[in-house]
């Protein structure tokens, strides 16, 4: 898919860039330094993305996928540690109950 970038006049092609299927976007508002918006701002002049919208997207996608196998990680240890608790508190009432 290609887009026109409003500030150069160029087509971007963007593959992979939007979201697949029917999703619909939410609003957010951040505050970014000056000089990080300055930044954002070059990479849409010079064509790397359609949007400032687009690159912190982009920007918040690769973050996400730096950081799921870690999470993924986090979350079996939850897991496993919240089934071992419930062997305890099983093992526990057993006890009681002789």
């Amino acid at each position: 898919m290609a887009y026109k970038c409003r500030t150069k006049g160029v087509q971007v092609h963007a593959t992979g860039l939007l979201p697949q299927g029917d999703t619909k976007m939410q609003r957010v508002t951040l505050r970014l330094p000056e000089q990080q918006l300055k930044m954002i701002d070059m990479l849409v002049e010079y064509g790397e993305f359609p949007s400032a919208s687009e690159a912190i997207r982009t920007a918040i996608r690769d973050l996400i996928d730096q950081r799921s196998e870690k999470l993924v990680g986090r979350m079996k240890l939850f897991e496993k540690a919240q089934e071992q608790t419930k062997n305890i508190d099983t093992f526990l009432r057993l006890k009681e109950e002789q």
